[in-house]
């Protein structure tokens, strides 16, 4: 008989067991990561939306912890206009096939109770383009089950900061970002976000929020000006103390390489593969406002935030972008980018059919650091 599941929402007494389950499930792939977010879940879980609900699934009997999810509400531009939607991940579900299929039936019916609850009328989220099983079973339209539409590619650069930071390219003055900047940050990141499908709101109160921006200190922000005001801006999102990711192992394959590579690393200026056990020590290249076809600006800031990774032990730069934004193809074009493709898919009940189907063809740029 198959086990009865109770689904509840995490709170001080249970996110330590949603830590667990992120620490339990690793992402499988070259390199086997975890995903995790010590030492409070929720600290992580803030910077992804005003609303957050982290959900746990466990055996009624037993209390076993079968998985879980996280859903999450924000304001982003549609259309360009602001609009309240939501996001969906953090889901890991543990067992075989079949109890991972009957399961994830389940959780969606219990975050159709969330959904109902909240003002979110469609969702985001984001899959890995090959992972052909999951992308099937979510396309199919099982009963109780969400519509998923894949919308387009998301690239997800990975640029190691000490090979980015030996370019030095002619442009623009980079400085950093002060207090009193902040809502002229603010108001250049709402002028390109309009352009764009579900990037986030930053408003000035955002950028200066101790839970919805953790870590961001006004130095962080990164700008190049010109006569009218703030030419571009981006942000080094430093989100170690929160979010970790570690090395669980490798492939057969880089496993027997690993060794000789971090031999010739130095001299590449590349970053050593670190044992399984050990955090990547990563970045954000985030709140990224720059005018399409200005390269300089965009290279520019992406060379002055690899310096200031570099400085603080940062081996690498992530930054999101959407497969046929022209952005990304200046940075894969300029710097020796790993490339992690993932699709965009909006997600949503039938109440949020109608919205879903005025979306028009800007390009997507959902903000990867909060995803």
């Amino acid at each position: 008989m198959a086990a009865q599941v109770d689904f509840e929402l995490a709170d001080a007494q249970t996110e330590g067991q949603f830590r667990q389950m992120l620490r339990e499930n690793a992402l499988a792939g070259t390199i086997n990561v975890l995903l995790t977010r010590e030492p409070d879940a929720f600290h992580a879980a803030a910077i992804s939306g005003d609303v957050y609900e982290l959900m746990l699934a466990f055996d009624r009997d037993t209390r076993q912890l079968l998985g879980g999810g996280a859903r999450f509400e924000f304001d982003a531009y549609l259309n360009g206009e602001p609009t309240c939607i939501g996001y969906l991940g953090e889901l890991r579900i543990q067992g075989g096939l079949k109890q991972r299929r009957r399961l994830l039936l389940n959780a969606y019916r219990a975050m159709r109770e969330q959904h109902d609850r909240g003002r979110a009328p469609f969702y985001i989220t984001t899959i890995i383009s090959d992972n052909t099983s999951t992308r099937r079973l979510l396309e199919a339209g099982l009963s109780d089950m969400p519509t998923y539409q894949p919308v387009e590619e998301l690239l997800t650069l990975t640029i190691p900061t000490k090979q980015a930071a030996g370019i030095r390219a002619p442009g623009p003055d980079v400085t950093a970002g002060s207090p009193d900047q902040l809502d002229e940050i603010a108001a250049r990141l709402d002028r390109t976000g309009r352009e764009y499908q579900f990037q986030p709101v930053w408003s000035a109160a955002t950028l200066r929020s101790a839970e919805r921006c953790r870590g961001i200190e006004a130095s962080d922000f990164l700008v190049t000006r010109d006569d009218a005001g703030i030419r571009g801006a981006c942000c080094l999102w430093d989100q170690r103390t929160f979010k970790q990711t570690v090395v669980l192992g490798y492939s057969k394959r880089l496993a027997r390489s690993r060794p000789f590579f971090n031999i010739v690393a130095p001299i590449l200026r590349q970053p050593k593969l670190p044992p399984p056990g050990r955090n990547i020590e990563s970045a954000f290249l985030s709140h990224l406002s720059i005018d399409e076809g200005d390269e300089a600006a965009l290279l520019a800031l992406v060379g002055e935030a690899a310096r200031k990774a570099a400085e603080r032990g940062i081996d690498y730069l992530m930054v999101g972008l959407a497969a046929r934004n022209p952005l990304s193809r200046v940075l894969e074009q300029r710097f020796h980018c790993h490339r992690y493709a993932s699709m965009i898919y909006v997600v949503y009940w039938d109440d949020g059919r109608d919205i879903v189907s005025t979306i028009d063809n800007r390009i997507a740029h959902p903000e990867v650091a909060i995803l």
